[in-house]
């Protein structure tokens, strides 16, 4: 109670165009509930929570005092305009916090935010803002998926028999009810014209973890790559792809299987720091994030000498970039292949430890109390930068653009780079 007192006091502070010097703003999280009755009051205390709980104030170069500054005065003028006419139509709504949160360099970011007195007849009454979906379509890579990404993905699987030998090839959709979402995943063994095979693994999201502890059909076909991996001859395997391309995101814990299987020993493979003050420079220590060996299905490719390739594009987001990325940077042997990729690698924290810091989602997504802002929790370094909102660049750039749509050519550059290594 003493929590919400103390946040609505802030709020009568509000009362001219000029912002007063940054107070003292509770990070209240993701179950966190407030009463404001105006939009003056809705945009201060919005602007407010995010000076706090954005992890990403060193490295995004957006003015947040002098966006205070241009859009006060705007939302005072909706305040007017609904004590003259009763309602404040939602696109007004929509313009103004587009331009406020747009810029954020976050590409996890979703902005929802309720319109308080809508039009009578409005039947949506929401805002929602995710600045990554304004910042991609300016890339000149960018390119319009062709329908639904799994379909697109299996097409393209069907095809592919026509220039490769496929000697299995394993599909199936497991659900992970933690993350509420299912994963796809083929599982093909290529074999090339001199007998030498590539295991090749296609996953929707990553979700490796958790699909082997529940021990079903996902399991069965993780378990019939990875021993590929593991117990195919030297002199028979000629390299392993992994392809993450359209890969949505999900467990860190993937990175266990994906590159602990290849260590001999405990490997540092990225940073992390959160927010633990109000001030939006009071980060935590960077903290060192360690894989250890998986013993389960170890083989050291690095010694073997083995390619390791990974495939990513502009649809590869969180998790599914941060893999390419760990893989690169730890992995001798490893080769990116594809376009650069989504930019949001930020790591989120689950939402039932969400109040223990200054940082992440707040309010409730239903929008029961007027806004829902998804942000990431966590800050993430790897190979010494932080590559929020720029993503990963591969070794090798194949553009699915130039091909209208086409997935292959990413995977010829694939086999050419193995079989020429």
């Amino acid at each position: 109670m003493k929590k919400i007192i103390t946040i609505a006091a802030i709020l009568v502070l509000v009362g001219s165009s000029c912002r007063k010097e940054a107070e003292y703003m509770p990070y209240i999280g993701e179950n966190g509930q407030l009463a404001y009755s105006t939009y003056t009051e809705q945009f201060d205390y919005l602007w407010r929570v995010l000076s706090t709980g954005y992890v990403f104030w060193d490295v995004d170069t957006t003015d947040w005092d002098a966006m205070y500054e241009r859009y006060l005065p705007a939302f005072q003028e909706l305040d007017e305009k609904y004590e003259r006419q009763g309602f404040v139509p939602t696109e007004e709504l929509q313009t103004l916090y587009t331009g406020l949160v747009s810029g954020l360099v976050d590409h996890h970011l979703t902005f929802r935010v309720r319109n308080l007195h809508p039009a009578p007849d409005d039947q949506n009454a929401a805002v929602s803002v995710t600045p990554y979906a304004l910042e991609i379509p300016t890339r000149d890579y960018y390119y319009e998926s062709a329908g639904e990404e799994n379909q697109g993905i299996q097409i393209f699987l069907q095809n592919i028999e026509n220039q490769y030998t496929v000697e299995t090839h394993e599909s199936c959709v497991a659900y992970e009810p933690n993350l509420g979402m299912s994963v796809t995943y083929h599982y093909i063994l290529f074999r090339l014209p001199d007998g030498r095979k590539i295991p090749y693994l296609w996953q929707s999201s990553a979700g490796i973890m958790p699909i082997m502890l529940q021990n079903g059909e996902g399991a069965q076909l993780l378990d019939h790559y990875f021993r590929a991996i593991t117990e195919t001859p030297r002199e028979q395997l000629a390299g392993i792809i992994l392809d993450n391309r359209c890969n949505r995101g999900g467990y860190q814990d993937d990175l266990d299987f994906l590159i602990g299987n290849y260590l001999n020993e405990k490997t540092e493979i990225m940073k992390t720091r959160y927010k633990e003050g109000p001030g939006r420079l009071e980060h935590s220590p960077w903290t060192p994030y360690y894989i250890f060996p998986n013993t389960r299905y170890h083989r050291d490719i690095t010694a073997e000498n083995i390619p390791y390739v990974i495939l990513c594009d502009i649809n590869s987001v969180s998790m599914g970039e941060i893999e390419p990325m760990t893989i690169k940077a730890v992995l001798p042997t490893a080769h990116t292949i594809g376009e650069r990729t989504h930019g949001g690698t930020g790591p989120l924290q689950p939402a039932n430890c969400i109040d223990l810091n200054y940082g992440g989602p707040f309010g409730i997504s239903n929008l029961s109390v007027g806004h829902y802002v998804y942000t990431s929790t966590f800050e993430a370094q790897i190979s010494g930068k932080v590559w929020e909102g720029i993503g990963h660049t591969p070794d090798e750039i194949v553009l699915r653009k130039d091909y209208n749509g086409d997935f292959k050519p990413q995977l010829d550059a694939a086999f050419q780079y193995i079989i020429g290594h």
